[in-house]
C-alpha cells in the first residue's frame, strides 16, 4: 500500500509541476479544494476533515496565506478563534489544479469496474482501522 500511496504522490505532484501548478504541495492544495466545497472552516475542522493533526495544518495553513491562497479571520461569536477563507488567487489555483486532480483519480481506477473499486476501498479503510488499532492512532 505505501508503494502505491508514493507513487501517486509523486505522479500528482508531477503533475502540478507540468501544469504550472508547482507553487504549492498536494496537501495544500486539499485545503484549498476543501475551502472551494465549504469556505470558512475552522483549522481543527480542515485537520479532522483531512485526516492530518493540527500542526500539520497549521503549517500549510500559514504558507497558504503568506502566498495569498487564503485569508484567516476572527470568528464572529468567538474572537479568539480564526476560520479559514479561500481567497481569489486560491479559487484560481483550485479552477487549475482541480481538472488535474480530477484526471488523476480517474487514471488511478482506469480499467476497475465499480465492483473492484468498492472492494479496493473497503480493503483500504480496513488496513487504515487495522493500523490505527495496533498504534493507537486518534484516541
Amino acid at each position: 500500500m505505501a508503494l502505491t500511496s508514493s507513487v501517486y504522490r509523486a505522479a500528482s505532484q508531477k503533475t502540478l509541476k507540468l501544469h504550472g501548478v508547482d507553487d504549492i504541495t498536494r496537501e495544500q492544495f486539499g485545503i484549498l479544494l476543501l475551502l472551494s466545497l465549504t469556505d470558512g472552516l475552522y483549522q481543527t475542522q480542515i485537520a479532522n476533515i483531512l485526516g492530518k493533526d493540527r500542526p500539520n495544518i497549521t503549517r500549510m495553513i500559514d504558507i497558504l496565506e503568506t502566498n495569498q491562497f487564503i485569508r484567516r479571520e476572527k470568528d464572529e461569536n468567538n474572537r479568539r478563534i480564526l476560520k479559514v477563507y479561500l481567497t481569489e488567487k486560491g479559487l484560481e489555483k483550485v479552477k487549475i489544479a482541480k481538472p488535474l486532480k480530477d484526471r488523476m483519480n480517474a487514471a488511478q481506477y482506469k480499467g476497475m469496474t465499480d465492483e473492484e473499486i468498492l472492494t479496493l476501498v473497503t480493503l483500504l479503510r480496513k488496513v487504515r482501522k487495522n493500523i490505527e488499532e495496533e498504534y493507537k492512532i486518534n484516541e
